[in-house]
């Protein structure tokens, strides 16, 4: 009884300590803001939470997600002091194994050893009515004949509108099982599996999907997943006693960070990407070779890194052959009991809130929210013109204001444009937009606004604005835009070295044709722009000067944008 009221005592005064330095603790770079220590039970392994991540409403809210033992905490980030504003039971988990993914304004909740076997697969719940409530929605569970289910999944990873339940230990071998929610965010929709082996997390960016092969050295696994019924190995980074937790890219696409939570060496590690098929490691890097890195995201030019024992570490990687230390904060607090094994300290970081706000999770101490000196806030987007008028026929502009500099926080910027006759959005990483549809546009009235969008966060404009067109010249359109445009497979596919594209279109306009290596960089332009008047298209395209692979190439019009996968090989 003594030790427990002292374990309670020692607890009240860390977490004051914790509270007093909040509005003023700074550790190189990285100020303390505040601190929520509110668990939901605490697992036999002595652990009360795992991982964090975050959500922000159209409106710019922002909220936190913290795993528990028996489920999952949301805790409001709006105001001075953090709270939770929901909980969402689910079931029992060793070592608090969940995690949540969102898509709109649902929320996806997946968890690992239920210690009260209970399997259940997915949890869904509906985040709009926040800051009042979160509703769960339903249970998802999807079950093969021949593999088994998804009753619980190690990880989740989101990547536009596609779910990728990694770990699933019911499904044979465990790789990932991937569900649209692109149509019907309630009711995920199996589109296919990697399967290459058992994948304990996946990063997917472009249409390449990074998966982790965390045992027996694994390393990481390289996919190309446009086709999600058919995912195609690309490569594999293979390194002796990889423990491989999980992964990140660099912006430009050229290296791989990869995390070793078990293994020999349980540090990050970087990777060329134009080595490959070769591993070759460029850089390596530890905040304390006697602890584990666990999880590492990536904002711009910078590495958000969870270590046990050792906090939440920010790392420089301008140069990514040189990771330097620039901010750090120890969340890890020595409990008066030793924990068993590693698992005691920081699990994940999220740093996507477009406040500049980062939130940590610690597995005994709970959520910490942060901020980094050099990750500036972005401004919540207003609308400039058109603005309620009429403009004249002809081209004009769409302006919108900045939302941040993008060579220090990549976004970019979606146009949603409604009217007579068209209901589309255009993607833009430019805040000036042409108005190339104005000689097209029926007569009548039109509403747009614009949302700021990054991997995982997406924020609408402070202000939706109308105007009103008229057709020029008396003419209008007559065919509408359904099925009107086609960008046809390359023929011969596989080619050596001359193939063919075919592409339809049906009224006037500037056309983008480009071809992409498989990490998403720029290869060569075939159309840059160029305004064509409808018809059918077949551009002929000589490959002699590339090295065979994978490729693909990418049709863009203000009306359409398609890409699909061409094969070339010497």
């Amino acid at each position: 009884m003594k030790s427990s009221i002292l374990r309670l005592v020692c607890c009240s005064i860390m977490l004051a300590s914790c509270f007093s330095r909040s509005l003023f603790a700074q550790t190189n770079g990285v100020t303390l803001l505040g601190h929520l220590d509110t668990p939901h039970g605490t697992s036999p392994q002595r652990t009360s939470y795992s991982s964090c991540w975050g959500y922000v409403t159209p409106d710019g809210r922002e909220y936190g997600f913290i795993s528990t033992y028996t489920g999952m905490a949301v805790i409001d980030l709006n105001s001075d002091t953090m709270r939770e504003v929901q909980f969402i039971p689910g079931p029992t988990s060793g070592y608090c194994y969940r995690e949540i993914k969102t898509h709109k304004n649902f929320g996806y909740i997946v968890y690992d050893y239920p210690t009260g076997g209970e399997f259940i697969g997915m949890q869904i719940v509906d985040l709009s009515q926040l800051p009042d409530t979160v509703i769960l929605v339903k249970t998802f569970l999807y079950a093969d004949t021949s593999l088994g289910a998804v009753s619980t999944s190690h990880t989740l990873t989101y990547s536009d509108g596609y779910l990728y339940c990694n770990g699933s230990s019911h499904y044979a071998p465990g790789g990932t099982v991937i569900f649209s929610v692109k149509s019907d965010p309630v009711n995920p929709e199996f589109v296919g599996t990697y399967e290459p082996t058992y994948l304990h997390d996946t990063y997917v960016r472009n249409d390449t999907l990074y998966g982790a092969a965390i045992y027996s050295g694994g390393g990481l696994y390289i996919a190309d997943v446009s086709d999600k019924a058919n995912p195609v190995t690309l490569g594999k980074i293979v390194y002796a006693g990889s423990g491989t937790h999980n992964s990140w890219i660099s912006v430009d696409g050229m290296y791989a960070f990869t995390a070793d939570e078990i293994g020999t060496t349980h540090d990050l590690k970087v990777w060329a990407m134009d080595s490959l098929p070769n591993s070759v490691k460029v850089a390596e890097w530890s905040a304390d070779p006697t602890t584990s890195i666990h999880n590492v995201y990536g904002r711009g030019q910078y590495l958000y890194a969870s270590h046990y024992k050792a906090g939440a570490r920010v790392l420089d990687v301008h140069d990514p052959t040189n990771p330097v230390e620039v901010g750090f904060y120890d969340t890890y607090q020595p409990p008066i009991d030793s924990v068993p094994g590693q698992y005691a300290g920081c699990w994940a970081v999220f740093p996507y809130f477009p406040s500049g706000r980062i939130i940590a999770s610690d597995m005994q101490t709970g959520m910490y929210l942060f901020r980094f000196d050099s990750l500036k806030a972005r401004s919540r987007v207003r609308l400039l013109e058109p603005q309620d008028s009429v403009p004249a026929s002809g081209g004009f502009y769409f302006r919108w204001t900045s939302a941040a500099k993008q060579v220090d926080d990549p976004h970019y910027y979606e146009l949603h444009l409604q009217g007579t006759g068209i209901d589309t959005v255009i993607s833009t990483t430019d805040t000036t937009l042409m108005n190339q549809y104005s000689y097209w546009l029926e007569e009548g009235d039109y509403t747009w606004f614009v949302t700021v969008r990054d991997e995982f966060t997406e924020v609408s404009s402070v202000d939706t604005f109308q105007f009103h067109s008229y057709a020029p010249f008396g003419v209008t359109n007559e065919h509408g835009l359904a099925g009107s445009f086609k960008l046809l497979q390359n023929y011969p596919n596989p080619f050596n070295p001359r193939t063919k594209i075919d592409f339809s279109l049906a009224r006037a306009t500037s056309v983008s044709l480009k071809l992409y290596g498989i990490l998403g960089e720029e290869v060569k332009t075939l159309l840059n722009g160029e305004a064509l008047p409808p018809g059918n298209y077949s551009i002929a395209f000589n490959a002699q000067d590339l090295s065979s692979g994978v490729y693909f190439y990418k049709l863009v019009t203000p009306y359409f944008t398609e890409s699909r996968k061409m094969i070339f090989g010497k």
